[in-house]
């Protein structure tokens, strides 16, 4: 019997609103916008983020929707002053918390969020803390279910006595389950806690990143 043989075309991507955060110093730059976007268009926005200053987030991602020519509206930007209690604590939640609230915070009334953070500050005379971490939220349009991705780690150093207290940690939460851990490690830093940090790096890398030595690979330059 011969079968008549149908190319299925492809899903179109729907519309939905994204926003994108880059976090350090003192300010959180964000951009937010409605648009049909399919991953590999996702990848080249946030790659095209990667080396730039945090401050050109908004020029610069507005530059490769129209370099692309993705259609797109709504298109806003903002900018808002971190303050130290609230970035340490939702670095902690992140890293801990099982129910994913934090990124449902980060995210608002985004559909897909993707932001890094890379934060440090001197909270004595001669201690500090920090925290760094790339995250993904999305939100599946058939089921309403978010799926998350978080690698991040956060450090507080105390130079006199040379103590450290780090903790680093991949986490995932897929199918409507609770945020889970992939892997862990407290105490030895896994992410350069004063060099240069390439968490946009892990960005980009965060669905493949699994293994705490890929995340080193990739982040510490």
């Amino acid at each position: 019997m011969n079968r008549q043989m149908t190319k299925q075309k492809p899903r179109k991507a729907e519309i939905q609103t994204y926003r994108i955060s880059f976090g350090g110093d003192d300010s959180l730059y964000s951009v937010s916008f409605k648009a049909a976007l399919r991953q590999p268009e996702i990848n080249r926005l946030l790659a095209s983020a990667r080396s730039i200053l945090y401050e050109n987030l908004p020029k610069t991602i507005l530059d490769c929707l129209n370099s692309s020519r993705l259609e797109y509206s709504d298109f806003v930007s903002d900018t808002a002053r971190l303050e130290h209690e609230t970035v340490m604590a939702f670095a902690d939640s992140l890293l801990h918390d099982s129910s994913g609230a934090c990124l449902d915070r980060l995210a608002g009334s985004a559909d897909s969020y993707y932001g890094i953070m890379d934060y440090q500050r001197q909270t004595g005379r001669s201690c500090y803390e920090g925290c760094c971490y790339a995250v993904s939220r999305t939100v599946s349009m058939q089921n309403q279910k978010a799926e998350c991705y978080v690698i991040g780690q956060t450090i507080r150093y105390d130079i006199s006595s040379g103590r450290e207290n780090s903790f680093f940690a991949i986490r995932r939460k897929e199918d409507g389950h609770p945020m889970y851990t992939l892997e862990e490690l407290s105490g030895c830093p896994v992410l350069s806690p004063f060099g240069c940090v390439d968490v946009a790096g892990l960005l980009l890398n965060i669905y493949s990143v699994t293994a705490k030595e890929h995340a080193a690979r990739i982040a510490n330059r």
